[in-house]
């Protein structure tokens, strides 16, 4: 693979360039829009927590360090679980949970309340499930939207840690995932969060006779975001050997559901979860995202300067087939671009794992102790970066600015009119 390298880079470069007048244009935003630090205090103490401990010279015991990822973990469930008005689609979900329940009509006749299955959309039955439940006990009324996203941002948690503790470096994987995949994906897309935590928790346990948990588990989060079956794939690595059949096989599965999905005729009035599933894919296919290119290129990033050093990266990497083939689709996610940006970029955040896998082995496989720290640093200071250019530059972060958080917010949470 390493011998490839210089090609896939000039290759990678020839996309960048023809792309780039499109990947850097900018929205304009709300006028009189401006921030103030204490706006961002909770997405620079999720960052600098764990920068902090990645860089702290002192050497902990096995029940400290334990200790020390149950109360990061922790801080991190209270800060994504209880934000208020934070993320593009707080109103959204706040819909859901308005509507998860709805009089059920038979034959003419008023029924009794139940789910209300429409309200899924063809892919998130679980998340309805859940909001159906949480407003059946009557947990603090609308407030209980609140019980919803701690329950949610719980199962992204877990797997993040889970996924990050078993990576060379574990603290600055955790560093590396903030800036958009705990304050982006985890506090804007709650359901596909979920889906997140449950692969990256998948991943962390994906090996030669846990195949049945990795599967378990993804189909778990297939019932908050369907998307993540596109992960299934991954449990052919732990084999030691996989028929070129089962490749093809897999190939066309995928090109057929990709057909169906976009030629169903949406003007139907004939109900069905398939047509469901095919309104999500054309609607988001259509999307248009101008950061996608921006979040693809960061995925694609750590897998380029990784490509110096694959082979000592294979030496410390007991799942080694996992990453490589994470790599790859991350590498054929760049002319997926061409398709669709929004669709690829909700797709590539099932590829983000990447960066967390990634970069943690790139500094420590380096020849040096000097060598190690100054990349540590660097990949601190870039995703650092990051999270200042997103909340100050991107086009929809004033949706999450300022950050509020329950019960120290006085604002209440109001009714709120159906949007979707």
């Amino acid at each position: 693979m390493l011998k490839y390298s210089h090609k896939l880079i000039g290759t990678i470069t020839f996309f960048a360039i023809l792309w780039s007048s499109q990947v850097y244009s900018f929205d304009k935003r709300p006028e009189n829009f401006t921030i103030v630090p204490a706006d961002m205090w909770a997405y620079w103490l999720l960052l600098l927590v764990p920068a902090g401990l990645a860089l702290n010279p002192i050497k902990f015991d096995r029940d400290i360090r334990n200790g020390l990822w149950i109360v990061v973990g922790v801080l991190f469930i209270l800060l994504i679980g209880l934000r208020y008005n934070v993320g593009g689609d707080f109103d959204n979900y706040l819909s859901y949970y308005e509507h998860a329940l709805a009089e059920i009509t038979i034959g003419g006749f008023t029924g009794e309340t139940g789910i209300n299955w429409t309200l899924s959309y063809g892919n998130a039955p679980g998340y309805m499930v859940l909001n159906a439940l949480i407003w059946q006990l009557g947990i603090w009324g609308l407030h209980g939207i609140y019980v919803v996203n701690t329950f949610c941002a719980t199962i992204f948690v877990i797997g993040l840690v889970k996924f990050c503790r078993k990576q060379p470096l574990p603290w600055i994987a955790l560093a590396v995932s903030v800036p958009y995949m705990v304050c982006g994906v985890s506090m804007g897309y709650t359901r596909q969060a979920v889906a997140l935590g449950f692969l990256m928790w998948g991943l962390s346990l994906l090996r030669k006779g846990n195949e049945l948990k990795y599967i378990a588990l993804i189909f778990a989060g297939s019932l908050f975001h369907l998307s993540v079956i596109i992960t299934l794939p991954l449990v052919l690595c732990v084999r030691e050997t996989i028929p070129k059949s089962l490749y093809l096989m897999t190939g066309l599965a995928l090109v057929y559901a990709l057909y169906m999905l976009s030629s169903i005729d949406l003007e139907s009035t004939e109900p069905g979860s398939v047509k469901n599933m095919a309104i999500v894919f054309q609607y988001t296919a259509t999307r248009f995202s101008p950061g996608g290119p921006i979040r693809t290129y960061m995925n694609v990033l750590p897998v380029l300067l990784s490509l110096l050093v694959w082979k000592r990266i294979e030496m410390i990497s007991p799942d080694y087939k996992v990453i490589q083939w994470m790599a790859i689709a991350t590498l054929l996610s760049l002319p997926a671009l061409l398709y669709s940006y929004t669709m690829t970029d909700r797709l590539g955040i099932y590829l983000m794992p990447i960066q967390l896998a990634l970069w943690p082995r790139f500094i420590a496989v380096q020849k040096t102790r000097l060598l190690s720290t100054l990349w540590a640093s660097g990949t601190l200071g870039f995703y650092g970066l990051v999270l200042y250019v997103f909340f100050h530059y991107a086009n929809h972060s004033h949706f999450w600015l300022p950050y509020l958080m329950y019960p120290f917010t006085s604002e209440p949470i109001y009714p709120h009119p159906f949007a979707m």
